[in-house]
């Protein structure tokens, strides 16, 4: 069976979009997050880091966890936005602590 060629905008709409919305509607950590500024982010991470030919290949279980890490890194950088300089200095801290244990 010959490989149908598709564009990485066909990728974005049949598959990225609809995952993007999913957890904005189902995961409470993420409801808060606007929509088309995490459809945006998504699709400038994705497309620094994988070729149309690596989409395309994913599984929508691999695709769907890498979309929600994204997500998950723009709540954290939320959090961490709001932290005064001495609570991030604080935070620095607890994880290299956490990183010694592993």
């Amino acid at each position: 069976m010959p490989k149908v060629s598709v564009s990485i905008d066909n990728i974005f709409q049949n598959r990225v979009i609809s995952i993007v919305e999913n957890f904005l509607a189902t995961d409470r950590l993420l409801e808060h997050l606007d929509r088309d500024e995490m459809v945006g982010i998504v699709d400038d991470t994705l497309r620094r880091n994988y070729t149309v030919e690596q989409l395309q290949e994913m599984t929508d279980k691999t695709l769907t966890g890498k979309i929600r890490r994204i997500l998950g890194g723009q709540v954290m950088f939320g959090l961490l936005s709001d932290l005064t300089g001495r609570e991030i200095e604080e935070f620095d801290t607890a994880v290299r602590g956490l990183r010694k244990s592993y």
